[in-house]
């Protein structure tokens, strides 16, 4: 079952992707992911809350997600791991 996300609202914003749905479907994460960086307006950011149970984003969100945005021709400034949250989960912000 897919997860639905709320509406975007002007500024900078975050996407809690951090729950069973996803880590029993990682695939779901990148769809979500692409979804929330459209729905971002340039000049701002949306930070994707992963679960730590799918591992260090650095080592497969962030390639795969700068692969995806060049094919899809989206404009994005920049994607940066930031941390980890304490429940666990990593935080990666996505510049538009």
């Amino acid at each position: 079952m897919k997860k639905q996300l709320a509406l975007l609202k002007d500024g900078d914003w975050s996407v809690n992707l951090e729950d069973a749905c996803y880590e029993e479907h990682p695939e779901e994460v990148l769809a979500e992911s692409m979804d929330a960086i459209r729905r971002t307006k340039a000049g701002h950011y949306v930070n994707l809350v992963t679960p730590g149970v799918l591992g260090d984003p650095r080592e497969w969100l962030i390639p795969r997600l700068s692969a995806m945005v060049k094919d899809a021709d989206l404009a994005v400034r920049e994607i940066r791991y930031i941390d980890e949250c304490g429940c666990g989960g990593h935080v990666t912000r996505v510049y538009r």
